[in-house]
């Protein structure tokens, strides 16, 4: 949800053409073949590790980059392929693989007792924050992806596209009129750019999605599209502050800068971390209700 930028900051028509070739790789990933889809997630969720972890290394917390990246793409194929028991025993698996391999590097610097085990859970609490922060909350749109249709309730991947799309939408909405008629910051010790006019313009703009694509797509009554519609923006608003208050901590303003006028491939998941997890638990409780 960034809305206005500094001079020198990022481009609006960089922005757009990249959020262009974004959604079409995402829509034709997601209808047409699935497995493309946690390829494309599985590449994001290593890479946004990978930016992760390199942020926290400047400031001496010690996560091992490789091992979290490779462990955060296979949580992806796990997820997908294996349901929620390898979910889980994935990340587990990884998050004890980490613990050990900080062990042993500490072992191999001849690190004395009392500094290997003060080292060892300080950096293995960074590299469990990064796999639970990262790859977990990304592999339940995994989970929700491979939902048969099944009682009436249709295929996963529609939930998928109903909240990918919000969130865009959200984002969008949030960004383009933020930048041009925010005057009122939201939080502005934490991100001052973000005006509580984009986030009514955002909220609006969300619920009319998220409305057409409940009874389009999803094919439920219309009111339930109000309660995504609800439960997705506020998992993107708290993505998008947790993300900036992560960064303020850290000192930087872009995790990185691998995608043209959008700043690092964490500035693009903010919002859509808890809103995978969010979708998740709505279809659950969708199941349930109906």
């Amino acid at each position: 949800m960034s809305q206005s930028e500094p001079k020198g900051g990022r481009s609006l028509s960089q922005s757009i053409i990249f959020g262009l070739i974004l959604a079409f790789a995402f829509l034709a990933s997601v209808l047409v073949v699935k497995e493309l889809f946690i390829a494309l997630i599985a590449v994001a969720s290593a890479a946004g590790a990978w930016e992760l972890s390199t942020a926290l290394r400047q400031k001496n917390w010690h996560v091992p980059r490789v091992p979290v990246s490779v462990g955060s793409f296979l949580v992806m194929p796990f997820a997908y392929w294996g349901g929620e028991v390898w979910q889980w025993l994935g990340v587990l698996a990884i998050v004890a693989a980490l613990m050990l391999w900080r062990g042993i590097e500490l072992m191999a610097q001849h690190a004395t007792l009392e500094r290997s085990f003060a080292e060892m859970i300080r950096d293995f609490c960074a590299s469990a924050f990064v796999v639970i922060y990262l790859p977990l909350t990304m592999s339940f749109a995994a989970l929700l992806l491979r939902e048969p249709a099944h009682n009436g309730f249709v295929e996963g991947k529609y939930w998928v596209i109903t909240v990918v799309t919000t969130v865009i939408i959200i984002d969008s909405s949030a960004y383009l009129f933020g930048r041009k008629l925010g005057k009122h910051p939201m939080l502005p010790k934490v991100s001052p750019k973000k005006s509580w006019e984009g986030f009514f313009i955002s909220a609006l703009s969300g619920l009319a999605s998220s409305i057409l694509q409940t009874v389009w797509l999803l094919q439920l009554p219309w009111w339930f599209g109000v309660v995504v519609a609800g439960v997705v923006l506020m998992a993107a608003v708290l993505g998008d502050f947790a993300e900036s208050l992560i960064k303020r901590d850290l000192g930087v303003k872009d995790m990185s800068s691998w995608i043209p006028g959008h700043g690092g491939v964490m500035d693009r998941l903010d919002s859509m971390l808890p809103a995978a997890l969010s979708g998740y638990l709505l279809m659950v409780f969708a199941v349930r209700l109906f």
